[in-house]
């Protein structure tokens, strides 16, 4: 009878062994998939910004140039589009809240808890 109950014992002890081992494996699996689905989509977004940037680069010196012909002043158009771009900055940090700080939360709020849909937006 004792053996039989010490059996049992170590049976459903090695089960709760395997159950926890399993646990782990999962979870472990659930940030590895988080985390490559974070740096993909980072570098992804790295990658756009660098290709936006010199875009935006190459329009901002065609717009100035363009400007100062225009205008018939001697670097005119650059101020005018150096002035454009701190107005940008400007408008950027004062809604800053709005346009970087909640989706960046959000997003990793639906990252890591992807069941939790009731993130206060409020704050």
């Amino acid at each position: 009878m004792k053996e039989l109950l010490s059996d049992e014992i170590n049976e459903v002890k090695d089960e709760f062994e395997e159950y926890v081992n399993a646990k782990l494996d999962l979870a472990k699996l659930h940030a590895a998939e988080n985390l490559s689905r974070f740096f993909s989509g980072l570098l992804l977004k790295m990658g756009l910004f660098y290709l936006f940037f010199f875009v935006l680069l190459f329009a901002s010196l065609a717009i100035a140039f363009w400007l100062n012909n225009l205008l018939g002043g001697n670097g005119i158009g650059f101020f005018i589009v150096a002035g454009f771009y701190f107005i940008c900055v400007l408008l950027f940090f004062a809604m800053r809240k709005l346009l970087v700080e909640r989706p960046i939360i959000k997003s990793f709020v639906q990252l890591f808890f992807p069941t939790y849909d009731h993130y206060d937006e409020s704050k």
